[in-house]
């Protein structure tokens, strides 16, 4: 059995205890990953802290060269890796062709080494705001300090160093916190690239969640200045709660309910095909995955008995064996949860048109499963199923289609299927989601911003978005010598006086008086001058809901006319 390390202040350590990881292809443990105490996440923070002098004052380029040493060397090792994925993570192993292998761990690792080398690119140059004889005002980016990362088990390796890289290459210093599901894959890197970057700058916990929550003492230690977590709402939510004490930033990707809206003028067969492969990639554990297809009801049940054929031939197993295209879920809560979803369904009327129990076999395998006759109301609908299971609703009106996929407290992903591109990009345009995808699901954005609306996340990572979520902006304002130069102002126009001393709120475009006043005291004299309106509970709820209303036409309004306005 391999031996997994720590990786803290630049050495390899073990600690005190350890903890099963589990094969969900077996259900059974298969390696043990170190199991850190209070002690250790203090450790590491205090490295990260040590080190970030040293390093953010380390030309980026030296820093880049870092990264890229790290890169190459994961790449040497890429195919031993994907395999321990494979094994702790339950996906196949396959190659690196998404048609085939449906998200493999092959894949996850190429797409890892994609994204860490894009972060090679980002640039934190200053940009010119102003510029005159006797000064200049820069827009800067600055590094912010000792970070942290915490990963999910869906996709460890990607959400764990799309994180790192970026981070990294720009003058931070890190603390990553892979799931107690998934650590070995992480570990395993970085002790192959321990040594690409000087002591501290990259450390690596972990812990079993349900002994020690090692994730919160990191999230809440006043060392750490941002965290970024990709996981559940509800611990995003903890994190937001625990960041808040000290005003850490930090960036969540959250949990999504993501909607596919499928027209009447498709070709039932080709789109049957690509819904099932964007709902049941990775055997439905994708945050961005089809949630809810929304399907054209003259096309209904064709449609339905094309996605019953596709889910029929996928070859569900061991992700070892190589014809495997969709492997278990990943542990035990997630296959109770399905399990008790599709249960639920069943009780309330839903049709199992294919699939709706678990596999007669070890480990956490679910047939793949299409139910019917569900609408909003039903759990399966309305939460996020994370699992290979899609639920598929009728609709006859676009309108009705795009209201019913945004009504949600989720904004992650979406699509909109459709032979007539014109109206599909507008109804695509129109979905409330962080990424939307038009005639496929899942498809290469080719490393764009990443994060969701709503519930379903705050802030961006990747592409251009990186370089935002890990620097702080800096405006600069800079000498070159001799008297400053005062700025022109344009000249004022004739200045009118105030129509009314009489002061009222401002509520769906009416001016409104409160049930009471208070007053308003010049503080020249310490004596009330004026009165203004003190609403109540009921006004705030008034101008909330004015402000709701009327935000679809004017999002909707072009922005030259909101100029104008």
């Amino acid at each position: 059995m391999a031996d997994y390390k720590m990786l803290i202040n630049g050495e390899l350590v073990d600690a005190k205890e350890t903890f099963d990881v589990i094969n969900p292809a077996t259900g059974k443990a298969f390696a043990k990953a170190p199991h850190c105490d209070a002690a250790d996440v203090d450790a590491a923070v205090a490295a990260a802290v040590a080190a970030y002098p040293s390093w953010r004052d380390t030309p980026i380029e030296e820093r880049r060269a870092c990264l890229q040493n790290a890169i190459g060397i994961i790449a040497q090792h890429k195919e031993a890796l994907g395999e321990l994925l494979c094994k702790e993570q339950g996906k196949p192993k396959g190659g690196e062709t998404p048609e085939r292998t449906f998200v493999g761990a092959s894949l996850e690792m190429m797409m890892t080494l994609n994204v860490m080398g894009k972060a090679l690119a980002i640039s934190p140059e200053p940009l010119v705001h102003m510029e005159t004889e006797g000064a200049k005002v820069e827009v800067c980016r600055r590094p912010l300090g000792a970070v942290a990362g915490i990963g999910p088990w869906n996709f460890p390796v990607l959400c764990m160093f799309q994180k790192v890289a970026p981070a990294v290459v720009l003058g931070n210093t890190f603390v990553g916190k892979p799931s107690p599901f998934t650590p070995l894959s992480t570990l395993a890197i970085v002790a192959l690239i321990k040594d690409c970057f000087p002591k501290g700058v990259l450390n690596m916990i972990t812990a079993d969640d349900s002994k020690f929550r090692a994730g919160a003492q990191l999230t809440a230690h006043p060392d750490i200045r941002k965290v970024s977590f990709t996981g559940s709402v509800p611990t995003g939510k903890a994190i937001m709660k625990a960041c808040s004490d000290d005003v850490k930033r930090m960036t969540l990707e959250m949990g999504g309910n993501d909607a596919a809206i499928v027209r009447g003028d498709v070709d039932v067969k080709k789109a049957a095909a690509g819904i099932f492969r964007g709902a049941f990639a990775n055997t439905g554990q994708v945050c961005v995955a089809v949630k809810r297809a929304y399907v054209h009801s003259s096309i209904y049940d064709e449609f339905v008995k094309e996605l019953v054929k596709n889910a029929e031939a996928a070859k569900f197993g061991d992700g070892m064996e190589p014809t495997t295209t969709h492997g278990p879920l990943n542990n035990k809560m997630q296959f109770d949860k399905v399990c008790e979803f599709v249960e639920d369904a069943k009780k309330n009327g839903a049709k199992i048109e294919t699939g709706g129990k678990p596999m007669d076999r070890d480990g956490y395998f679910y047939e793949p499963t299409i139910v019917s006759g569900v609408k909003e109301g039903f759990r399966i609908v309305d939460e996020e199923q994370f699992g290979p299971v899609l639920p598929v609703i009728p609709y006859d009106d676009d309108e009705d289609a795009l209201a019913r996929a945004n009504g949600t407290k989720y904004g992650l992903g979406g699509s909109v299927w459709s032979s007539d591109i014109e109206v599909a990009n507008k109804m695509a345009a129109r979905m409330e989601s962080g990424t939307v995808w038009v005639n496929e699901h899942l498809g290469d954005t080719d490393g764009a911003p990443f994060g969701g609306m709503k519930h379903s996340g705050l802030g961006r990572e990747n592409g251009c978005a990186d370089l935002a979520a890990w620097t702080e902006m800096q405006s600069l304002k800079t000498v070159k010598g001799g008297a400053p130069v005062p700025p022109s102002l344009p000249p004022l126009p004739e200045q009118l006086p105030l129509p009314s001393a009489d002061y009222k709120m401002l509520i769906n475009g009416e001016l409104v008086d409160a049930k009471e006043t208070f007053d308003v005291i010049n503080p020249a004299t310490g004596k009330a001058f004026a009165k203004a309106p003190h609403c109540d509970a009921a006004d705030v709820d008034a101008a909330v809901a004015a402000a709701v209303a009327a935000y679809p036409s004017w999002r909707d309004t072009p922005i030259e006319e909101r100029r104008a306005c």
